[in-house]
């Protein structure tokens, strides 16, 4: 055992040096020395198991002495050795750590021996006290730490629920697929503290054309562009999976930065994408990833509702045109038919008025004999007019009829089809013959450009001449005086283009999508100002259908051209019984 004594007292150093040798010297190790600095400086070279600690010496006194030798040495005990006269300044030592005091008049080996060892003992106690104390601390630390990173997790996820419900609402709260994502993205942004981020809309798939809204430097952007779509990034988006990467070799990315993408999957699969942008060196947490994965779910939900109430306000717009159509073609039939029939019951009374008249005055006619002058009879040429009014006033009512009628038929597809070769640039003057007075009459310039070498076809030359005789009526019906009718055609490998082209007010291009519709009338035209129950077109539709063909239209630069596209040979359906080779003449 080691032993460091710390004695300025010669005598009682040598009497507890005897009293140690009378104990044998192969027990204790006895080491001396005068001041407390020495004793500092073997403290810090050697490990003593027990100081012997004299607190009046040269070069300190009291408990000072003893506070030294506890901050060299805090772990190895200490026995103070005291006279009687200062022995409540040994028991205060004791209190402030001392293991035990000694008498320095009552020094006995036994005494010393049991006081040493006691100090040992208590000292191993103090300090197996001490390190579970310290382990005591250590796991109340952790414990701490754990409680305080399961209160912050908790806090945490409150805050990321609270902040999930405070979007959802945000986007549900809109129906317009624009101001969902500007929402989201504002939103995220601001909850991640990202420095950007931005929302993609697919046209069609993850790599055609895409609407992108982001949201940078505090404010929101609609870029209304297309942007490249990179195949690393988007082939996992297809698999409903985010990425995350630095783009160190993508140049459609800021470099220094760390993105995240995270798909938008509807329905029909992934409809879109969100990108948020962190500095490389704060990648994004679980936590982050989790919350922008449940805002793209809340998108994808926000954003096919908008897509349905769109398609629902588009269909109760369909069923109000609709409806005003309806009611446009219940007024215009009932003029068309109020029309006619007042005429003819005006021509009707004018004939018997002057039928009347007639027999009035030849009953009072008298003869050359009886020497007055004879009156002529009543001239019966203004009767003639009113016949042909009655004559175009059943036209006009025949022709409505004939064209709910056959309106009717292709709709449910009874009429037949006569399939026939014909030449086009033949046939045409057939058709264009009877309004060859018209056009001159009303001082229109109609001319037919039809090349002489064009093949013959294979349609239905009925249903074919009363789509052009409907386009012929319509062009002269809007075309002013002096303006030009051109009829043209052309072939390519497999179809006839026949254009009806005339100068008139040029049709909106909203307005050109309609034109074909039943009942349908250009809002800007005067209802009543041509006629017609606005069936024409519409049957002109039905009828290019009906023998495999396509109707356009177009207007531009004061002109409204009507092109029919037809098949040279139809479907062999169509074909089957036709017996007649010959060109139509």
């Amino acid at each position: 055992m080691r032993i460091l004594l710390v004695e300025d007292n010669l005598a009682d150093a040598e009497l507890l040096q005897e009293i140690l040798l009378d104990l044998g010297e192969e027990q204790f190790t006895l080491a001396h020395v005068w001041r407390v600095s020495e004793a500092l400086k073997q403290l810090a070279k050697t490990e003593f198991d027990v100081v012997l600690l004299d607190l009046s010496l040269p070069d300190s006194w009291g408990l000072e002495t003893l506070m030294q030798v506890q901050s060299q040495a805090p772990t190895i005990p200490v026995v103070i050795l005291t006279g009687s006269q200062d022995e409540e300044q040994a028991i205060e030592a004791v209190r402030k750590g001392a293991q035990d005091y000694l008498l320095k008049g009552q020094l006995v080996g036994a005494l010393l021996v049991r006081a040493i060892h006691h100090a040992i003992e208590r000292n191993r106690t103090l300090e197996a006290l001490r390190r579970s104390e310290e382990r005591f601390q250590t796991l109340a630390a952790e414990l701490d730490l754990q409680v305080q990173e399961r209160t912050r997790q908790l806090q945490h996820a409150l805050e990321k629920e609270a902040m999930l419900n405070r979007i959802t609402e945000k986007l549900r709260d809109s129906l317009d697929e624009r101001q969902i994502l500007q929402t989201a993205v504002r939103e995220l942004a601001v909850a991640l503290e990202s420095d950007y981020c931005n929302a993609t809309l697919y046209q069609t798939s993850p790599q055609a054309e895409t609407v992108c809204y982001e949201y940078a430097r505090d404010r929101v952007s609609d870029l209304g562009q297309a942007i490249r779509q990179v195949p690393e990034i988007y082939r996992p988006i297809l698999h409903q999976d985010y990425v995350q990467f630095c783009p160190v070799f993508v140049d459609e990315f800021p470099e220094g930065m760390s993105i995240l993408v995270t798909p938008i999957f509807g329905e029909s699969g992934a409809i879109g994408n969100l990108c948020l942008c962190k500095p490389a060196q704060e990648r994004f947490r679980f936590t982050e990833i989790a919350l922008v994965q449940q805002v793209a779910s809340q998108c994808a939900i926000a954003v096919r509702q908008a897509r349905l109430y769109q398609a629902s306000l588009a269909q109760v717009q369909e069923l109000e045109r609709l409806n005003r159509l309806k009611d446009d073609f219940l007024s215009t039939v009932s003029h068309e038919l109020r029309t006619p029939i007042a005429n003819i019951k005006m021509a009707v009374q004018i004939l018997e008025m002057v039928e009347q008249k007639r027999q009035q005055e030849s009953s009072s006619v008298t003869t050359p004999s009886e020497g007055r002058e004879s009156k002529p009879p009543h001239s019966l040429d203004r009767a003639e007019g009113y016949i042909k009014i009655l004559r175009e006033e059943c036209d006009r009512e025949i022709r409505l009829i004939d064209s709910i009628l056959e309106l009717q038929r292709l709709e449910a597809a009874i009429e037949p089809v006569s399939v026939t070769p014909v030449l086009i640039q033949q046939w045409v003057g057939n058709v264009v013959a009877p309004f060859l007075q018209k056009v001159k009459k009303t001082q229109q310039i109609l001319a037919v450009e039809i090349d002489p070498e064009l093949p013959p076809i294979l349609c239905d030359a009925d249903i074919l001449q009363r789509i052009l005789t409907e386009l012929l009526e319509n062009a002269c019906k809007y075309t002013p005086a002096q303006g030009r009718i051109t009829i043209t055609a052309r072939c390519d490998d497999s179809r006839l283009h026949l254009n009806v082209r005339n100068s008139s007010l040029e049709i909106p291009a909203t307005e050109l999508t309609h034109v074909f519709d039943k009942f349908y009338r250009v809002p800007s035209s005067d209802p009543w100002k041509h006629g017609g129950t606005g069936l024409g077109l519409a049957l002109v539709r039905k009828q290019t259908e009906y023998i495999g063909g396509q109707i356009k239209v177009t207007s531009a630069f004061g002109e409204t051209c009507f092109t029919l596209e037809l098949p040279l040979s139809p479907m062999h359906s169509m074909t089957e019984g036709c017996e007649s080779v010959n060109p139509e003449s």
